[in-house]
């Protein structure tokens, strides 16, 4: 039987572990992963008559259960920092490997995401579960810094975020494309705002995505000839306009639970040459040498860093150059511990 790792997530987020897929391939070890919300979506399933969302909950639910009647598998949890949830879960890990895997910056037990039922309990299952499972592996610098007055420093390590070269790459095409924004089309990404921006600009905005905004990003698109709007696109297709474009715009808005953190819009637009402009919000300065590989901005501060220009002082080449540390060769090593 090949030895196995498992990946336990809420939304089963495949792609953060292209790496560590990687890493484990080379080492004859399988890669599964598993998703633990597996009853709220086979709720989901049944009231959508949806089959194949049904048959993955299923699969999902068994093995959760089957870790109950075995032991030291090796798993990398993905869950929110207080999530409730992990007071049930916990029991159906007690007796297996845990390593935990985090994007999240903040640890100081009051600026967290998910804050549904948590109380004094949940927090107290949380730090006795972070001193207690084996390694943490943390998505940013920050969060390791955060993460080290629960468990020694030792048993904590940054991995980013990964892209593939094989599809993220400058293929030298005609940057026609002025400014590009790709990703949820919500508030919080300051969509609304990048729309009056450039209601008034003659560059062309190139929006790709989907979202609750959608349908005021196709009022603008057809009210502004400049503004265009294409929808979502798959990983090659993003390639072919990351390509095709100049600068990259991420405009996010700080919220009480939210914040821009660990984008792979960013690593892999800039892995194409594509220049990003983007918020200073936690992700973006870990990735973006400010002035050097991109410009960072302060939130509301956007239309004078685009009025400025100074992002047409920054080298396609010192992008690249930036964004080959989050290769899939380079980060897969950051893993290591897992073995």
């Amino acid at each position: 039987m090949k030895y196995m790792i498992y990946v336990l997530h809420e939304y089963g987020e495949n792609f953060h572990y292209q790496a560590l897929k990687t890493l484990l391939e080379e080492n004859n070890i399988q890669l599964e992963y598993y998703e633990f919300a597996c009853i709220k979506y086979l709720i989901k399933s049944l009231i959508k008559t949806d089959y194949r969302l049904f048959k993955r909950q299923i699969k999902n639910c068994l093995f959760i259960l089957s870790l109950l009647f075995s032991k030291n598998k090796k798993v990398v949890l993905g869950i929110a920092p207080f999530d409730y949830r992990l007071i049930f879960l916990r029991f159906f890990l007690l007796k297996h490997n845990i390593y935990y895997h985090t994007s999240w910056p903040y640890w100081d037990e009051v600026n967290f995401p998910k804050r549904t039922f948590v109380n004094g309990l949940v927090i107290k299952v949380w730090k006795k579960f972070l001193q207690s499972i084996e390694y943490i592996f943390s998505v940013t610098s920050f969060g390791k810094e955060n993460l080290q007055k629960y468990i020694h420093k030792s048993n904590i390590n940054v991995v980013y975020h990964s892209f593939d070269k094989r599809i993220f790459f400058d293929k030298n095409l005609n940057r026609e494309i002025d400014y590009l924004y790709v990703g949820r089309l919500i508030f919080e990404k300051g969509i609304e705002e990048l729309l009056e921006i450039f209601s008034k600009r003659k560059e062309t905005l190139l929006i790709v995505g989907n979202g609750e905004l959608k349908e005021i990003v196709k009022t603008y698109a057809s009210k502004f000839s400049n503004i265009i709007y294409i929808g979502h696109k798959n990983k090659e297709e993003l390639s072919e306009i990351y390509n095709k474009s100049k600068f990259l715009i991420l405009n996010s808005k700080k919220t009480k639970t939210w914040e821009e953190l660990f984008g792979m819009v960013l690593i892999e637009s800039m892995a194409c040459g594509c220049i990003p402009i983007a918020v200073n919000h936690i992700g973006p300065k870990e990735i973006i040498e400010n002035g050097k590989s991109g410009i960072l901005f302060k939130e509301g501060n956007l239309k004078n860093i685009l009025n400025e220009k100074k992002h047409f002082l920054i080298k396609k080449e010192d992008v690249i150059k930036r964004s080959e540390m989050f290769e899939i060769k380079n980060i897969k090593k950051r893993w290591k511990k897992i073995l």
